[in-house]
């Protein structure tokens, strides 16, 4: 049996209408809710002017596998907190930016960013510090769905990474 615990999900970013099934589909698959007294997902209510926020009390590892493989499929960004479960692992936040490889930051369970020293000593100055704390804090922008036959190259650049 997996570790579980709570974990929050925010999904940002522009996404061609025909590929939102598969989002659904995965977010079907991990089964989170839109808040945290299990209202379930549904698929005709995509927030407006803010990023998809999803969770889940019983996550297992805490992390959304299904949802943030299409996310990173898709090139979605995803910010993803989750809480630690003594002796297996630590309270998270995981940012993904659309591209490249998510970042992990230790965080407390109120989800506030752990700067170890070692970490510290590596940033070598506060600016550095508070650059890194801005990053780890930055939500995704709004999850907007487009038609594909969209043919603004940015938002093409934007959809297929």
């Amino acid at each position: 049996m997996a570790d579980r615990v709570s974990a929050h999900i925010m999904i940002g970013g522009v996404l061609a209408r025909s590929r939102y099934p598969e989002l659904v589909q995965a977010i079907g698959n991990d089964n989170p809710s839109i808040d945290w007294d299990g209202t379930p997902f549904n698929p005709i209510d995509i927030p407006i002017d803010t990023p998809l926020a999803l969770m889940d009390h019983d996550v297992a590892h805490g992390r959304f596998e299904e949802i943030e493989h299409a996310c990173r499929r898709h090139g979605l960004h995803y910010v993803r907190w989750s809480g630690g479960y003594p002796g297996s692992f630590p309270s998270v936040r995981l940012l993904y930016l659309g591209h490249g490889e998510p970042k992990q930051v230790l965080t407390t369970e109120e989800d506030e960013q752990v700067f170890p020293i070692e970490r510290i000593r590596e940033l070598g100055s506060i600016e550095a510090i508070e650059t890194e704390y801005r990053l780890a804090r930055t939500n995704p922008p709004p999850l907007v769905l487009i038609d594909d036959d969209s043919r603004d190259p940015a938002i093409s650049e934007t959809v297929h990474g």
